[in-house]
């Protein structure tokens, strides 16, 4: 695991030296909108540790499970994606997942990615079935999307007009 060295140590290297770019290249509107989406980020990442009592992997486990158990079925575009969702989530037909999976895609090793599904099983938000695969459950559904929905939607859609604004589109 690497330590972030500070910045006056002799061996840190600045985001320029980095990046080759220097802050001062990047445009105000971009520094500007980089900024209102780096407070929504935290703001929702404290949400989340919050919803999942501390523990930020569990959100990230549960989300890619979610994620890969609809990924093929569900279009890109907004209209047609929200035209697939059917009313009834216990219908939508999902593509189980393993935990090599899940770990590859995120990075984390696999035995937390066990550990952390045994626990999003426990609670009743992930299923296993017979052949191993996991997936999501209504309940899981149901609990998660319900609190965002509630404080997330509104701080997402005022972030995304302070950075159009930011930007100078309508």
């Amino acid at each position: 695991m690497t330590t972030a060295l500070p910045p006056d140590s002799p061996e840190s290297v600045s985001a320029s030296q980095k990046t080759g770019i220097s802050v001062a290249e990047i445009p105000r509107e971009q520094r500007v909108a980089a900024l209102l989406l780096s407070r929504y980020n935290l703001r929702y990442l404290v949400r989340l540790y919050a919803a999942f009592e501390g523990d930020l992997l569990l959100p990230i486990v549960l989300g890619e499970v979610a994620l890969y158990n609809v990924s093929g079925l569900l279009p890109d575009d907004p209209a047609t994606l929200a035209a697939s969702f059917c009313d009834d989530p216990n219908h939508i037909p999902l593509r189980p997942c393993n935990a090599f999976s899940i770990s590859s895609s995120t990075g984390i090793p696999r035995e937390t990615v066990r550990r952390k599904v045994s626990h999003l099983i426990q609670q009743g938000w992930i299923d296993r079935d017979a052949r191993g695969g996991l997936t999501i459950t209504p309940k899981a559904m149901a609990l998660c999307l319900k609190p965002f929905h509630e404080d997330n939607q509104s701080d997402f859609l005022s972030t995304a007009d302070r950075v159009r604004a930011a930007l100078g589109k309508a």
